[in-house]
């Protein structure tokens, strides 16, 4: 037995086990990873995706406002620095939002199907009704039916309200990869986003999510105990990524302090690996739009290698 070598499969949990895809995503050098694909899905290495997408959300809305055009939008939760700064500017100069309407991609659940209200200090929903919303002054804000969150009664048909509204879907989803490789809760190995082929899998409208553990372990991991997180949500589901007509995404995360080897590589394997219901924001790939990535999260992953 030669002692230097140590072989062994990857944890049966992971999104692929496959070593060929996932040495090929960990090894894609930085020159190579701003593509363009046939769909028009672009991938952007930038200093700071936070102020790229910034910018361009500005921009959405103040197409809005100048074109008196209605735009749908889809919004994650929580992004207080985004939020907060497109407002502001917006006051600063006086751009109306009066033509957006928002829809929040998600919510906190408890383990009956309720959804959490946006009173509660946690709601994903409350959060952005302040960080966004309430940051426009008075006179430039959306009526408030324009701005959409979840409710008990609601979830029931949400996908079929976004694409009422956006006629046929959303005319923009912005959204970022979490750690198992979801976008909003699409996560996999879940009861409600089970499904035998990817062909159904896209087919799968909002609903109640079983979150996935790595799920819940990132959500717990600002500050709040894992028991004190809920494992349950209400989210969008792949069917209302594939409706949107454009997809803005960005790929900065650092929950735990710095740019972990995983948040790389999970932001590679979306971004680079097969389009797979096992890795479920991967279907971005299908779609149109940019996702800017951080010269951190593009840095090498270098294997640790320890010597006696």
């Amino acid at each position: 037995m030669n002692r230097n070598l140590f072989d062994f499969n990857p944890s049966a949990w992971l999104p692929t086990q496959d070593k060929t895809v996932l040495e090929y995503c960990r090894n894609i050098k930085r020159e190579e990873m701003e593509i363009t694909n046939e769909n028009g899905y672009s991938i952007r290495v930038v200093p700071h995706p936070s102020s790229a997408i910034a910018c361009e959300l500005f921009n959405w809305i103040y197409k809005s406002d100048v074109e008196d055009k209605k735009t749908v939008i889809v919004f994650p939760n929580s992004w207080k620095n985004i939020y907060t700064s497109v407002a502001e500017t917006c006051n600063k100069f006086n751009v109306s939002a009066r033509n957006i309407h928002a829809f929040c991609m998600d919510e906190y659940a408890d383990e009956h199907g309720n959804v959490a209200p946006i009173t509660w200090g946690r709601s994903l929903g409350g959060h952005f009704m302040t960080e966004f919303y309430l940051a426009f002054r008075e006179d430039l804000r959306p009526p408030l039916k324009q701005m959409h969150y979840y409710t008990n009664e609601n979830i029931k048909y949400y996908s079929d309200l976004i694409c009422e509204e956006g006629g046929g879907g959303a005319d923009l989803i912005l959204s970022a990869t979490g750690w198992i490789g979801h976008t909003a809760f699409i996560d996999p190995e879940t009861k409600k986003f089970k499904a035998d082929t990817l062909e159904e899998f896209l087919q799968l409208k909002a609903g109640f999510v079983d979150n996935h553990r790595i799920t819940n372990i990132q959500n717990s991991g600002a500050g709040s105990a894992l028991w004190h997180t809920p494992a349950y949500s209400v989210s969008i589901g792949p069917w209302d990524v594939m409706h949107a007509r454009e997809h803005l995404e960005r790929h900065d995360l650092h929950a735990m302090g710095g740019y972990s080897s995983w948040e790389r590589m999970i932001s590679r394997l979306q971004l680079y690996g097969p389009v797979c219901k096992e890795i479920p924001a991967s279907i971005f790939q299908l779609t149109k739009g940019t996702i800017y990535v951080s010269e951190e999260m593009a840095r090498p992953i270098e294997p640790i290698e320890y010597s006696l």
